[in-house]
């Protein structure tokens, strides 16, 4: 009798699985799900939405400005007016989304933050409180991109009802950006209440963007104030 013997080559001793690492895999993997739909969600909505806002646009722009007729030639402006409003939305929903998974890149350079916020209250017409003795510590990232991000945060806190006076601190290798909120209604709402008039938008573009840049957009309570703060390192 010939009794033949395989000899398997050694493993190395796996790591037990915990029922905490695997509840972490878990929710990981359903992270991962849910951010793969949302980005083939958005692509989907907005493919939908451009072949009909494309078609009603070229249709308006072919119609005459004078019809001879009162009701159409009332109704015609702003017909067009809200189309192109719905184009901007669409357009910025794209870089939102671009900017969020990453296809939309972004620059790598310093910058100074205090001088870019000087340029921006100083455009708006409001002020910006900077710490008494900053630190050469600059910002690095897409400063065009920021510029875009803080001038819409502040006309959104401006339409609120805020004054737009931006606090800018140094905390912990950290620049801190807060813009005063009215406290007369829930902060959750602030900016998709009623009255946001499309203010939501500019949170989700400094989120995509601030995100970005390592940093993070949060409402803060202060002494009972309300703040919309944005933190980004040095």
């Amino acid at each position: 009798m010939i009794a033949l013997c395989l000899l398997a080559e050694p493993q190395e001793p796996s790591l037990p699985t915990t029922p905490s690492r695997h509840r972490r895999r878990q929710q990981n993997r359903a992270l991962a799900e849910l951010t793969a739909s949302k980005a083939e969600l958005v692509s989907a909505l907005l493919h939908e939405l451009r072949t009909p806002l494309a078609a009603a646009l070229a249709v308006v722009g072919l119609l005459p400005e004078k019809t001879g007729d009162p009701a159409v030639d009332d109704v015609l402006p702003i017909l067009g007016r809200n189309l192109h409003r719905i184009e901007d939305v669409v357009s910025e929903i794209a870089t939102i989304s671009g900017l969020e998974n990453g296809t939309i890149p972004l620059d790598h350079r310093p910058f100074s933050l205090p001088e870019l916020l000087t340029e921006v209250s100083t455009e708006a017409g409001t002020r910006v409180s900077l710490p008494a003795s900053p630190t050469a510590g600059d910002v690095i990232g897409d400063r065009t991109r920021m510029a875009q991000v803080f001038r819409r945060l502040l006309a959104a806190v401006r339409a609120l009802g805020g004054d737009g006076t931006m606090d800018v601190t140094e905390e912990a290798g950290h620049w801190r950006v807060a813009f005063r909120l009215p406290s007369e209604q829930p902060t959750d709402r602030l900016f998709t209440g009623p009255g946001g008039q499309g203010n939501a938008m500019a949170l989700m573009l400094a989120r995509a963007v601030v995100g970005r840049h390592n940093g993070q957009v949060a409402v803060e309570t202060l002494n009972d104030t309300p703040y919309l703060c944005t933190t980004l390192p040095h």
